[in-house]
C-alpha cells in the first residue's frame, strides 16, 4: 500500500501533470458542450435531450406545469468536467429562458431558477443524482420541486399565539394565587 498516493503514484502524476479541474468563469460558454444549440433546442419546446428521451421529459414538463412550474430539462450525454458545471449552465440558460432549468449530465445534476428557492432546487438535484435515466431523474427533480410545502409561516404563528396564551393563563393563574 506504501505505493498508493506517493509523489511516483501514475494516477497523482497524471493528476499534476493535467493541472486541476477549471469551473466555468463567469458567463463563460461551456466547451464541453454545444450551448448554442442546447439553447435553441430549449426554446422550441423547454427540451434538450437526445430523441429516445424527449418524449418522456416533456411528459414531466407538462406535469411540471400543471403544478405551477416552468420546468425546462436539458440532459446532454456529454461529461461535464467539474461538478459545478451542470448548475453552471443551467444557470447560463436560465439568464436567457425565464422558469427553472434542470441540467442533467452522465454524472452530475445542476440546476437554476428565479421561481423556486436554491434549497428545494438543491434537495431536488440530490434526489434526482441518484436516478441513472434521464427521464426518471426528471420527474424525481420536478416532484421535488413541486411538492406541497409545509406552511411555516402560519405553523410559526399559530405556535407564538399558544406560547402568548399559555403565559398569559401562567401569569393568570400565579396572581389569583397570591391573592
Amino acid at each position: 500500500m506504501e505505493h498508493v498516493d506517493s509523489i511516483d503514484d501514475d494516477v497523482t502524476a497524471l493528476a499534476r501533470d493535467a493541472g486541476p479541474a477549471v469551473s466555468l468563469d463567469g458567463d463563460a460558454v461551456p466547451t464541453w458542450l454545444d450551448f448554442e444549440a442546447v439553447a435553441a433546442d430549449l426554446a422550441d419546446d423547454g427540451v434538450s435531450a437526445p430523441d429516445p428521451y424527449v418524449e418522456g421529459i416533456r411528459e414531466v414538463i407538462e406535469d411540471a406545469d400543471d403544478h405551477g412550474v416552468d420546468l425546462m430539462v436539458v440532459y446532454t450525454e456529454e461529461a461535464a468536467p467539474v461538478y459545478t458545471d451542470a448548475r453552471d449552465v443551467a444557470t447560463l440558460l436560465n439568464k436567457q429562458f425565464d422558469g427553472t432549468v434542470f441540467v442533467r449530465t452522465p454524472v452530475f445534476t445542476g440546476s437554476s431558477s428565479d421561481t423556486v428557492p436554491r434549497h428545494v432546487l438543491e434537495a431536488g438535484q440530490d434526489d434526482a443524482a441518484r436516478e441513472h435515466d434521464p427521464v426518471a431523474s426528471a420527474t424525481v427533480f420536478a416532484h421535488k420541486i413541486t411538492a406541497p410545502a409545509l406552511p411555516w409561516g402560519a405553523i410559526s404563528a399559530v405556535v407564538l399565539v399558544l406560547v402568548v396564551l399559555a403565559t398569559i393563563a401562567f401569569l393568570v393563574a400565579m396572581r389569583r394565587r397570591r391573592r
